[in-house]
């Protein structure tokens, strides 16, 4: 089975960028073996429209509605454990995760698909299938791991199989068993760092075999054009917590954590 996990905010299902190219290959499938789970973490309860109450009472689509916003990594958890408890096969079906406003082709869905039920994959220990992802023209993930500073030599910009490398968590398919190994997403990050996270862990347990396949997504930044100093420094907050995290986690210093952040504070005020 492969679960598409997509986490929505303040949006509707039908606001998902890919969601007809996602309905349209689910439907081309056997419903055993394909599922999408949309997980609801906007501020208030909305009432689904005619259509989206069609989509999940046919079973088209598993909703999970918090009500309120619990951060990144606590929806992608809910989605994880109602696959958990859906699955019959934890050790051969996997989770794509998608951002609610990430592009797919249906190229890209079949690509994955079709890596995560191939048997070969899965005797060879690959646990995490991603593609190759741009923004802004230039190479963006994945990457041979996370870096102060980016050189173009640290972007993975071929098809392959690569162990211990770091990619974003949109486009991103992982095994269900390698995921329940590290217990799931990490819950007391909200927003950030919680793919490099993940593949830190997963690579700890020594399961951190990617597999990159030779499709591209084109990935777009809410807020990237934002200039409100507020607004920037809001969002920084969140960042400087989840980050700091991150750095105790990976066993980063203190002090490698305030320069990255310096430098983060820096763009903002150069941006603003």
């Amino acid at each position: 089975m492969l679960y598409i996990a997509a986490v929505i905010y303040n949006k509707r299902i039908s606001d998902i960028a890919s969601l007809d190219e996602i309905l349209s290959f689910c439907d081309s499938k056997e419903k055993d073996d394909i599922k999408l789970i949309v997980v609801d973490n906007s501020d208030e309860k909305t009432d689904l429209s005619a259509e989206e109450q069609d989509l999940v009472e046919s079973g088209r689509v598993e909703f999970i509605q918090n009500g309120r916003n619990l951060g990144l990594s606590k929806a992608y958890n809910k989605a994880f454990h109602f696959a958990m408890g859906d699955s019959s096969d934890s050790e051969n079906d996997f989770m794509f995760l998608i951002d609610d406003d990430t592009s797919l082709s249906e190229s890209y869905i079949s690509k994955i698909y079709d890596e995560a039920f191939k048997a070969e994959n899965h005797s060879d220990g690959i646990n995490v299938i991603t593609g190759l992802i741009s923004s802004d023209g230039k190479p963006m993930s994945p990457t041979k791991g996370f870096r102060f500073s980016y050189k173009d030599s640290d972007y993975i910009v071929s098809s392959g199989v690569y162990d211990d490398i770091c990619c974003i968590n949109s486009g991103m398919a992982v095994r269900l068993s390698s995921l329940d190994e590290i217990d799931g997403f990490e819950e007391s990050l909200f927003l950030d760092m919680v793919d490099y996270t993940m593949l830190y862990k997963l690579s700890k347990k020594k399961k951190c075999r990617v597999l990159v396949i030779p499709e591209s997504i084109v990935q777009n930044f809410s807020g990237r054009d934002v200039k409100d100093k507020k607004v920037l420094y809001r969002r920084y907050e969140i960042y400087k917590k989840d980050f700091s995290t991150f750095c105790k986690i990976s066993g980063r210093s203190r002090l490698y954590a305030w320069l990255h952040l310096l430098k983060r504070r820096i763009a903002i005020e150069i941006k603003s």
